[in-house]
């Protein structure tokens, strides 16, 4: 009866209390919006983060997993001067989870974000890094999307360099590296989550510049904080799975459509709008949408949730505009 109520609220909240250490952060919200079975989760974080020494809108932006020039928009900054130490940012982003789980990690390998369901609530959602495309002429060390399972942790891993890894190294004329100790060089970090996809790892990483870009060698990347946090909360046999879903649509409780477009990263979809309109057409959501705005998105692929909602009369509910 309790898990009914949660489902047919307006609205939840999730207070992500764990998250507090983490360097200038004040307080994570996160607010979700159930959908209709048939189509994605709405999600918006807010956030109050404190700039510190030496901070910049690209790195701040890659730590919460947001575009940089929504920050600056956001909060009247100009790209062009650093920014004080001391300086309180708002921060506010909204995505769609592509598919939910009652309790599991969902990664949205297109929206480079990691979410962790407990009894069918995103009680953590983090960006993430992933694997590169392939480039004309050359191989790429694409994240393989598909479902899988933690079947083991690691803390301070001594890490064996994959033979292919090496033969890389070999190519771009590095030195080879066979393994690495447990320390501050160690590619994969302090915290480690083995699946049962082939040579994937959840894991932090020496390079945070590289978490909310596709830079890995097919490994999944996390902040340290985040890591820490998400080690901390999984067991060995929780159940996950890496969707890949450019387009993605939620229908909240009050009729109103959303639909984010990422980018086509790893040239899986031939056709966009086709992919959107099937979307569409399967969650029976064709007929109630504004094909001009779903079209307009596609062609912009910003990542950010817009309302496609048409325009039919009066719209049930209030409670978010576009």
């Amino acid at each position: 009866m309790k898990d009914r109520k949660l489902k047919d609220t307006a609205y939840h909240r999730v207070r992500i209390r764990r998250l507090a250490p983490l360097a200038g952060v004040l307080l994570m919200l996160i607010i979700f919006f159930p959908s209709s079975a048939s189509a994605g989760l709405l999600l918006h974080h807010y956030i109050t983060y404190t700039v510190a020494s030496g901070d910049t809108l690209i790195l701040i932006g890659d730590r919460m997993g947001v575009s940089w020039k929504k920050i600056a928009d956001d909060n009247g900054l100009d790209p062009g001067k650093p920014l004080r130490a001391g300086l309180n940012l708002r921060i506010a982003a909204r995505e769609i989870i592509p598919e939910t789980m009652e309790r599991g990690i969902v990664i949205d390998l297109p929206g480079r974000m990691l979410h962790l369901f407990e009894r069918g609530v995103p009680l953590m959602s983090v960006p993430v890094g992933l694997g590169m495309p392939k480039k004309e002429g050359q191989g790429g060390w694409e994240t393989p999307a598909g479902k899988f399972k933690i079947k083991g942790k690691l803390k301070n891993p001594d890490w064996k360099v994959p033979e292919s890894i090496q033969e890389e190294m070999r190519r771009e004329g590095l030195a080879v590296k066979e393994s690495y100790p447990p320390g501050l060089k160690n590619p994969v970090g302090g915290y480690v989550l083995q699946t049962t996809l082939p040579g994937i790892l959840l894991h932090d990483t020496i390079d945070p510049l590289s978490v909310f870009r596709f830079m890995s060698h097919g490994c999944v990347r996390l902040l340290r904080k985040d890591m820490e946090q998400l080690f901390d909360s999984v067991g060995s046999g929780m159940a996950g799975k890496i969707a890949y879903s450019p387009v993605k649509i939620a229908e909240l409780w009050d009729g109103k459509i959303f639909m984010e477009v990422n980018r086509d990263v790893y040239n899986k979809i031939p056709d966009m709008q086709g992919e959107a309109r099937k979307l569409l057409k399967k969650a029976g959501l064709f007929r109630k949408v504004d094909m001009k705005k779903v079209e307009q998105l596609v062609k912009a692929r910003t990542g950010i949730p817009e309302n496609i909602t048409a325009r039919t009369g009066k719209t049930k509910g209030t409670f978010l505009t576009n």
